[in-house]
C-alpha cells in the first residue's frame, strides 16, 4: 500500500536492517552472559574467603528513559479507536480498495451542498452556530494556516458535517511545484485531521481547484497527473459549479446575489470561503440558506453519493 494511505502513519521496517539487528542482538545477548556468568564466579569466590564481607545488590532506581515512540503511539491507538466507533469513518476514510460507483450527474434531487474552503478560523464557530439554527450541514475543505483553531474541525465534524483535505500550506509554488511536493503537503493536512477526527478523509480540494493555470507556472502538466494520482490512491477531488464570488472583495448583498443564482440547477456545490477575513460569508448564510429552503433544497453534506464535479483540466 503506498505510504499516502498507510492508517497507521508508521514507517515501513527494512528487512535487511531487522536481520542485522537481530544478529547483532544475539552476539549482544552472548557476551552479556558470559560477562554475568564470570561475575558470579568472582562474586562466589570473595563470599567464600576468610573474612569476606557479603554485600546486598543495590535497587536500581534510576527511571527507565522515555520512549520517543510511545507518546504517538498512544494518540493514534486512540484515534483508531474512536474511528472504529464511528459509524461515518468507514464511508469516509480514504480506502484505495474502495470500489466506489461515483455519480458525475446530479441526482434529479434539490440538494445544496455548502463548501468552506480555507478554513478553519476564527469564523468556524459562527458558520456553524447559523448551519445548527437553519438545520443545515455542509462540508469543509480545510488549510493548516491556524492550528489554534484545529479544534474546530471536530466541532464542526461532530455537528455532522464533513471534512476534507483542501492544503496545509495553499501555497501554489510549494504544492504545485512537483508531485512529490503535493503529496507531502496533502500528508501534512491529512495528519491535522486525523488528529481531530480520528481517520484521513477520501476528500480532496485542489488549491485553485482542478482547472487552475497559476500550477503551470511551477510544474508544467502537473494537474494532469494530479487528477488521475489522487483517485488512484483512494482520494476523490471535488471542484464545484456553483460560486458564492467570495475568493474576492464582495459585499455581503454580492455574495447572497451570487450564491442565490442557482435555481434551475437539480445539485447544487456551492464554493464559499470559511476565513477569517470572510465575514460578509457569515452575513449572507442566513440568507443564502433562507433561498434555497424556501425553494424545497435541503442542505447536506457530501459523501460518496454526492454528485462529484471535476472541471476541464487546463494544466
Amino acid at each position: 500500500m503506498p505510504k499516502h494511505f498507510r492508517q497507521d502513519w508508521t514507517p515501513r521496517q527494512d528487512s535487511r536492517r531487522s536481520l542485522v539487528r537481530s544478529s547483532q542482538s544475539r552476539k549482544a545477548f552472548l557476551a552479556l552472559s558470559v560477562g554475568a556468568l564470570l561475575a558470579l564466579g568472582v562474586g562466589v569466590a570473595m563470599t567464600q574467603a576468610p573474612g569476606a564481607t557479603a554485600t546486598a545488590p543495590q535497587a536500581d532506581n534510576t527511571p527507565d528513559a522515555p520512549d520517543a515512540s510511545s507518546s504517538q503511539d498512544t494518540q493514534d491507538a486512540t484515534a483508531a479507536q474512536d474511528a472504529s466507533d464511528d459509524p461515518r469513518a468507514a464511508g469516509l476514510t480514504v480506502d484505495p480498495d474502495a470500489q466506489t460507483d461515483w455519480n458525475f450527474k446530479n441526482n434529479g434531487e434539490s440538494i445544496v451542498y455548502l463548501t468552506f474552503d480555507d478554513g478553519p478560523s476564527a469564523n468556524t464557530q459562527r458558520v456553524l452556530d447559523i448551519l445548527d439554527q437553519c438545520g443545515a450541514k455542509a462540508t469543509f475543505f480545510v488549510v493548516g494556516h491556524d492550528p489554534d483553531h484545529y479544534g474546530m474541525i471536530k466541532k464542526a465534524y461532530d455537528d455532522g458535517n464533513t471534512i476534507g483535505l483542501h492544503s496545509y500550506t495553499h501555497d501554489y509554488a510549494k504544492v504545485y511545484s512537483s508531485e512529490d511536493a503535493f503529496f507531502d503537503d496533502l500528508d501534512q493536512i491529512a495528519q491535522v485531521v486525523k488528529d481531530q477526527i480520528g481517520y484521513v478523509p477520501y476528500l480532496v480540494r485542489f488549491p485553485g481547484g482542478s482547472s487552475n493555470t497559476v500550477s503551470e507556472k511551477y510544474c508544467s502538466g502537473i494537474m494532469d497527473v494530479l487528477v488521475n494520482d489522487v483517485q488512484e490512491r483512494g482520494y476523490q477531488y471535488y471542484d464545484w459549479n456553483a460560486s458564492s464570488g467570495d475568493g474576492a472583495v464582495c459585499t455581503t448583498d454580492q455574495v447572497i446575489e451570487n450564491s442565490c443564482a442557482y435555481d434551475d440547477y437539480p445539485n447544487i456545490i456551492l464554493l464559499c470561503h470559511d476565513a477569517a477575513t470572510k465575514d460578509t460569508t457569515v452575513e449572507a448564510l442566513p440568507k443564502i440558506i433562507e433561498h434555497y429552503q424556501a425553494l424545497g433544497y435541503r442542505f447536506e453534506a457530501i459523501d460518496r453519493s454526492t454528485m462529484v464535479p471535476h472541471h476541464k483540466v487546463a494544466n
